[in-house]
């Protein structure tokens, strides 16, 4: 494990709103193992580079595009695992933890030249917390690497610790205190873990905000409304409703989040397209919270990609 020397950065342009009382005020946390090259500090664009590498890949793996994400990896790492090996297992996660709710990078390590290291060149070590539909509990982490500086970042490491609901509950039956045990367990081998991180509450909004008073009255309507079209995806039950352009997500039994529904619906206004989503959630605050969160990253997506084609 390595001793970390935590460096707090500050920018002139910071300095300087700092001194005219500015919000601009913000200030850089970088954390450096204590066997990096001396006096050797990332700079803000290559954080920006090796936070979009690890993003990019956790998406091409979430997305199930294992070729993509075969080829962030290292040299190094492709020896050991072909592609199909590669796509095997993260084929086999995907599978058992079902599609992702959020990712939270909780810390950045750097290291520069460590005497320990598989290869010279520039690690950074994110630390990631997760949940999916199938899996409340996920930590782990992954090291990119590079190899020099005119070198994009290669993922040098991955590991991942989790829990699937499936497995807690079946635990929970025959000791609920054994669910944190053997979570405890897992999660002792994630790096800079605290276990009692969580996002801010996000407001709520009284009354029937789908239009139904419940999930139950949301589903039986949509049924015998002519036109809707119902499909099932991942689980998940899809009602899609093209006279009002309206789509509607219900997660299946077993989901942190059920019973719930998302009703999103595509509007046109003045030469723009948006998308206007209300939510109904039955269960607990946090899994409704995350349930919120990922399909306004979701929203965020579809409205990019219809702004792209306008």
């Amino acid at each position: 494990m390595y001793t970390l020397v935590v460096l707090t950065v500050i920018s002139a342009a910071a300095l300087s709103a700092r001194a005219m009382g500015t919000s601009a005020d913000r200030l850089r946390v970088v954390n450096v193992t204590s066997d990096s090259a001396p006096g050797w500090l990332p700079s803000p664009e290559l954080e920006q580079r090796a936070r979009k590498t690890a993003l990019d890949f956790m998406g091409a793996e979430d997305g199930a595009r294992y070729e993509d994400a075969y080829a962030f990896l290292a040299d190094i790492d492709r020896k050991n695992q072909t592609l199909s090996d590669f796509s095997g297992s993260v084929r086999q996660f995907n599978l058992t933890a079902g599609p992702v709710l959020s990712r939270q990078i909780t810390t950045l390590t750097w290291t520069k030249d460590p005497a320990h290291a598989p290869l010279p060149g520039v690690y950074a070590a994110f630390d990631v917390v997760s949940r999916f539909a199938n899996v409340d509990r996920h930590c782990g982490y992954l090291v990119l690497w590079q190899s020099s500086p005119e070198q994009p970042f290669r993922v040098m490491r991955e590991e991942s610790n989790f829990l699937d609901n499936a497995t807690a509950a079946s635990i929970a039956k025959k000791s609920p205190s054994a669910v944190g045990q053997a979570w405890a367990t897992l999660s002792a081998h994630c790096p800079n873990y605290r276990p009692d991180a969580r996002l801010e509450p996000l407001p709520e909004t009284p009354g029937a905000s789908i239009g139904y008073p419940n999930v139950e009255a949301a589903l039986t309507a949509l049924h015998s409304k002519a036109g809707v079209v119902f499909t099932t995806r991942n689980g998940w039950t899809i009602a899609e409703d093209a006279a009002t352009r309206t789509i509607w997500s219900f997660p299946p039994v077993g989901n942190a989040a059920y019973p719930a529904a998302v009703k999103r619906q595509i509007v046109e206004e003045g030469g723009s397209v948006s998308i206007d989503m209300a939510v109904h959630c039955e269960a607990k605050k946090q899994a409704c919270d995350d349930l919120v969160r990922s399909f306004e990253q979701m929203n965020a997506r579809m409205s990019d990609g219809m702004r792209g084609r306008q």
